[in-house]
């Protein structure tokens, strides 16, 4: 087998039917490929269980996404065609907004394109676990993801990569439909959840003896120049999901008394 397709789903039933229809409709790679879905019914957190998907995989080439995703069909070919069978190569595709019209979804997909943008800038670095391929072997070998991370394993996970001398490279034609549904309150949630990741992030890189990622003002002020540039909506809407996300970062790191593993 040259590809595993791994899926970490935990109660959506229904966005998991329409992924594993878009999955068995993929072009095959040559050697073909497996669909690996991970029921996290106890949830012990997708890092559980995106690595309990990796020791059953089958395939040279492991490549992520989640259960409210549908890839298009020639997403795991173009995955392939990337990565080419390098040993310390990863690949990221392009993930868009399935939703249309939905604010939250919206304001969401502004979020997640500037970030993947600004980490990107230079030469690729961070590619989210809805489209992203990785070597088994090499996977193995830098230790899979981090189970203490509940938010942003997958951000951890690409700068252990990196930190490993490995490198990611982007593919845009290995494209992913992502259709996540919420209200106000679950995208505030959400985003207040992603907060309190990227401090567990930053803690994780510390216990590495990794510098910790630092917090660039820049970045912000491009992300909201991008979204008021979409609609008055959309910026307030960007501008209430950083709010909590600063929120879920600072109660994280009051947890921790505001303290970072020493380097």
């Amino acid at each position: 087998m040259t590809c595993s397709v791994v899926v970490a789903t935990c109660g959506r039933p229904r966005q998991l039917a329409a992924c594993r229809a878009a999955l068995d409709a993929l072009d095959s790679p040559p050697g073909g490929y497996e669909v690996v879905v991970v029921d996290d019914a106890e949830r012990r957190g997708p890092a559980v269980a995106r690595n309990e998907g990796i020791a059953r995989a089958g395939g040279e080439l492991v490549a992520f996404t989640d259960d409210d995703c549908e890839p298009e069909p020639g997403w795991l070919v173009a995955l392939h065609e990337r990565w080419a069978g390098r040993a310390e190569v990863g690949v990221g595709g392009t993930v868009v907004n399935a939703l249309g019209r939905d604010p939250f979804a919206a304001a969401s997909q502004v979020v997640h394109e500037a970030a993947h943008a600004w980490a990107n800038r230079d030469v690729p670095r961070f590619f989210a676990t809805n489209n992203l391929a990785l070597p088994r072997a090499a996977l193995l070998d830098v230790g899979g993801f981090d189970e203490r991370l509940r938010f942003s394993e997958d951000r951890e996970l690409c700068d252990r990569w990196l930190a490993a001398g490995l490198t990611l490279e982007h593919e845009p034609r290995a494209v992913v439909h992502h259709a996540h549904v919420m209200g106000a309150r679950g995208f505030l949630t959400q985003h207040a959840r992603y907060g309190g990741g990227a401090w567990r992030f930053r803690a994780a890189q510390a216990r590495a003896g990794r510098r910790p990622a630092p917090i660039e003002p820049a970045f912000y002020d491009r992300l909201l120049r991008d979204a008021a540039r979409r609609s008055s909506r959309t910026a307030a809407l960007v501008a209430a999901a950083q709010v909590a996300n600063a929120v879920g970062f600072a109660a994280a790191a009051l947890s921790d008394r505001g303290r970072l593993p020493r380097l």
